[in-house]
């Protein structure tokens, strides 16, 4: 068997020149940030999985992880640390607003939402402002390249996972993520599955929007149209460690 990193190397995409303009001073758009590959993780909280087999295999540049349970304080803390994200370190931070990310403004829901579990607003902190920001990290000069890209960005967005979605890769994009790290959680954190048969499922499938490739943990379903590849080992992360294997679109 070979390793998930192992393999995505096969998918290698070379470092986008918006990277570069960034730190070059010249001002980027977050249409920017969403036109090369993007790793899509929703309820993600500080979980640095999806960031580790992108970046280590050099196959996604752009991150983005949505969550309507963590603060930004919370956040900000985190990254403070050092060590936060190993062997890189901050160059920049771009703040965004609703405008930047929606130039169109939001788009109507077409289809009716009925969650498994509450309603959307449930679990939503309801005193944090909300906020979207992407931060730029740098590889330490002690490091090579095979702790990941020289530079990559991750965007960290206060908002429901499944609304971004059809928000972002649905409509205003007409794009899906390349890397799609999928699991459910329990204690109340999900109004509805990110899994097979729920709220997010159906608008994959209504607006065949799917990802290429899925880290689906072993407490949720993958959604129909994936294969498990049975030859790439799985991964172990998350608060409780869960079982992550990988899974690719059929048809791709």
């Amino acid at each position: 068997m070979t390793d998930i990193i192992t393999y995505l190397k096969d998918y290698r995409e070379e470092e986008p020149e918006w990277i570069c303009k960034y730190l070059r001073g010249e001002q980027i758009t977050f249409k920017d940030i969403m036109s090369s590959r993007i790793g899509y993780y929703p309820g993600s909280e500080f979980d640095g999985d999806l960031m580790k087999v992108g970046n280590k295999s050099h196959s996604v540049h752009s991150f983005l992880y949505v969550d309507y349970t963590l603060k930004r304080k919370d956040l900000e803390d985190h990254l403070a640390e050092e060590g936060s994200i190993r062997g890189y370190h901050p160059v920049g931070q771009i703040e965004w607003k609703e405008s930047d990310l929606m130039p169109n403004g939001q788009y109507p829901i077409d289809f009716v939402i009925r969650p498994r579990h509450a309603s959307p607003d449930s679990f939503v902190r309801k005193e944090e402002t909300p906020y979207c920001f992407s931060v730029v990290m740098e590889r330490n000069e002690d490091k090579d390249d095979t702790w990941g890209a020289k530079l990559f960005v991750v965007t960290f967005l206060f908002a429901d996972g499944i609304a971004t979605y059809y928000q972002l890769f649905a409509k205003e994009y007409a794009k899906a993520p390349w890397l799609f790290l999928l699991q459910d959680h329990g204690f109340g954190g999900n109004y509805d599955e990110f899994g097979a048969g729920g709220i997010l499922d159906k608008i994959i499938q209504r607006n065949q929007c799917f990802p290429t490739f899925v880290l689906c943990a072993s407490n949720t379903r993958v959604w129909r149209g994936y294969e498990k590849l049975e030859e790439v080992s799985p991964i172990y992360g998350g608060m409780h460690q869960h079982q992550r294997d990988l899974y690719k679109l059929k048809q791709v």
